[in-house]
C-alpha cells in the first residue's frame, strides 16, 4: 500500500455550474445526486487518497505499456491449453487478468477459417441489399444466420475454448445461479474490411455507458473502487455480474446480454496498422480511473456536477476520452493486437477499453467473427428466449434489428440463408440457443450450476 496522502475535505455545494466549452455535458440533475449516493460522506477522504495512488499506478503502467506493446497481450497455443486440460496455464492466466485480455493461437484450423471467409465473401456478393456499415460498400455486414456464423457458433473447438477462458472467473457464491461452464447464443455480426480501407470506431467499453454508475447491481461490482480500496476491486468476480442491468433506457445500440468476454475469431493475416483492433490491456487500473473520473474532472473531489464524460443516458457504448480521461494516456496504452493468423481467437474482458484502427495499410483484408462468451444466468436466459425466437424467424436479433437505419433485406428473404438446424454443428451448440436441454445432472455441478440449468430448461422446455 502507498503512502497515505493527506487531504481536506471541503463540504460540497449544491450550485451547478454553468458549461463552459471545455466542461463535459450536464446531465438532468438528479446525476449530481447519483454521486453523492455513490461515495458515500464517511469514504470522501479515503476516496480522495485513493485516487492520487491511482494516478501514480497509472504512470508505472503508461511507461511499461510503451515498452511493451504487443507483447502486453498474452497469447498461448490452443494445443497447450487442451493438453492442460483445457485450463489456460498459471503463468498466462496471470497475465491475462492483469491485462484483461488474452489470444488463442489455433482454435480452429486455418483451412476451416479460410473456407468460412470464403462463404462469407459468395454470401454478400449474392446478398448486397442486406445493407451494412458504411452502406456503399460494407465492412460490417447486417448479417447474423449466415451457415458459416451458425457453424462456428456451435463449433466444439470454439465452444472449449470459451469454457477455458470463462475460468478466468470465479463466483464466490456457488448457489448463485451462473453456470461459467454453459454457454448462451449471442448472433453477431462479422467484418470483412478490404486493405486501403479507413474505419472510424474511437476507444470505447460496449454493455452499457451510464448503467455503471446508475444501476445499484451494476454499480456493486465497483464498490471498492467507491469506498477508496481499488486496489481491492476484482473485475474477475462474477457474482454480481449477471444481475447488473446493461440497457436501462431501452435505446438501439443496448446489449441485452451479459458477455463476459467479448471476443473474435480471426479470419485473416492481419497484423498492427492493418485495421486491427487496439486494446488498453491494463484491467484493474483503468477501470478504477474511469469510474472515479467524474468525481475528479478538475483533479479535485467534486460531487455538485452532474457530468459522466463518456456515459451519455441511452447510448450503449461509454467513451473514454482524451480530453477528460487523460491519465490514460491513450496514445501510449492502446496496444494494437499481435499479428494474427485465421483461426485465431482474441478475448477481452467486458470492462476493458478497446478500439479499431483507423487505418488499414495492409494487403489482405482485415476479417473477422465477432463471437462473445456468453455464460448461463437468468439476465442471459432470456436473451436466448430471444435468440431462438430470431433463429426461428430468421430476422435480425433485436439488438440489431434497427441498426443503421436497417434492416433493409431481411434473410428471411434468402432461400439459402444458413438458420437451420443442421447448421448447429454440436450438442452444446444446439444447447445455447435453446434447442435442447442442459444436463441438469452432471457430476460436479454446483448447487448455483444445477438450478440455474433448471431454470434454463423450463423456460425452453415448449420445444424439446
Amino acid at each position: 500500500m502507498a503512502t497515505s496522502i493527506v487531504t481536506t475535505v471541503t463540504e460540497a455545494t449544491p450550485t451547478i455550474s454553468a458549461p463552459t466549452a471545455a466542461s463535459p455535458p450536464l446531465l438532468d440533475k438528479r446525476f449530481a445526486t447519483l454521486k453523492r449516493e455513490i461515495v458515500k460522506p464517511e469514504d470522501e477522504a479515503a476516496v480522495i487518497n485513493s485516487y492520487e495512488r491511482l494516478k501514480q499506478k497509472l504512470e508505472v503502467e503508461v511507461e511499461r505499456l510503451s515498452r511493451e506493446k504487443q507483447s502486453a497481450i498474452p497469447e498461448v497455443s490452443w494445443a497447450d491449453v487442451k493438453a492442460n486440460g483445457e485450463i489456460i496455464p498459471a503463468n498466462i492466466a496471470e497475465r491475462a487478468r492483469h491485462a484483461g485480455c488474452i489470444l488463442f493461437r489455433g482454435v480452429v484450423s486455418e483451412k476451416q477459417a479460410l473456407d468460412w471467409k470464403k462463404e462469407l465473401k459468395e454470401y454478400t456478393e449474392r446478398h448486397r441489399a442486406v445493407g451494412g456499415k458504411p452502406l456503399n460498400d460494407p465492412t460490417f455486414w447486417l448479417l447474423y444466420w449466415t451457415r458459416p456464423q451458425m457453424q462456428a457458433r456451435s463449433h466444439p473447438e470454439i465452444l472449449k475454448a470459451m469454457g477455458s477462458v470463462m475460468k478466468l472467473w470465479h463466483v464466490d457464491d456457488e448457489s448463485l445461479p451462473i453456470d461459467m461452464s454453459s454457454q448462451v447464443h449471442y448472433a453477431d455480426r462479422f467484418r470483412i474490411r478490404k486493405a486501403g480501407k479507413g474505419y472510424f470506431l474511437k476507444a470505447h467499453l460496449d454493455s452499457s455507458a451510464i448503467e455503471r454508475w446508475e444501476d445499484p447491481k451494476y454499480r456493486s461490482n465497483y464498490e471498492a473502487i467507491f469506498k477508496g480500496e481499488w486496489e481491492d476491486f476484482d473485475p474477475w468476480c462474477m457474482d454480481n455480474r449477471p444481475d447488473a442491468k446493461v440497457n436501462l433506457y431501452q435505446k438501439q445500440g443496448g446489449c441485452s446480454a451479459f458477455r463476459a468476454m467479448q471476443g473474435w475469431l480471426s479470419l485473416s493475416n492481419c497484423g498492427p496498422g492493418e485495421g486491427t483492433i487496439r486494446l488498453l490491456p491494463s484491467l484493474k487500473a483503468s477501470v478504477a480511473y474511469m469510474m472515479l473520473r467524474p468525481f475528479f474532472l478538475e483533479e479535485r473531489f467534486d460531487t455538485t456536477q452532474p457530468t459522466f464524460p463518456g456515459a451519455t443516458p441511452s447510448r450503449g457504448q461509454f467513451f473514454p476520452t482524451t480530453k477528460y480521461h487523460p491519465h490514460l494516456r491513450q496514445d501510449q496504452t492502446m496496444i494494437s493486437a499481435p499479428t494474427v493468423h485465421p483461426g485465431d481467437y482474441l478475448y477481452w474482458h467486458c470492462d476493458l477499453a478497446h478500439e479499431v484502427e483507423t487505418q488499414h495499410n495492409g494487403k489482405e483484408d482485415s476479417s473477422v467473427f465477432f463471437n462473445a462468451s456468453v455464460p448461463l444466468c437468468p439476465y442471459n436466459i432470456e436473451n436466448m428466449k430471444r435468440m431462438r425466437k430470431a433463429f426461428h424467424e430468421v430476422l435480425p436479433p433485436p439488438d440489431f434489428y434497427m441498426d443503421l437505419g436497417g434492416p433493409y433485406e431481411v434473410e428471411a428473404q434468402h432461400d439459402d440463408h444458413g438458420a437451420r438446424e443442421e447448421n448447429i454443428i454440436s450438442l452444446e451448440g444446439r444447447r445455447a440457443i435453446g434447442l435442447e436441454p442442459f444436463d441438469e445432472n452432471e457430476p460436479g455441478l454446483s448447487q448455483g450450476q444445477k438450478h440455474v440449468r433448471i431454470m434454463a430448461n423450463e423456460a425452453m422446455k415448449d420445444v424439446f
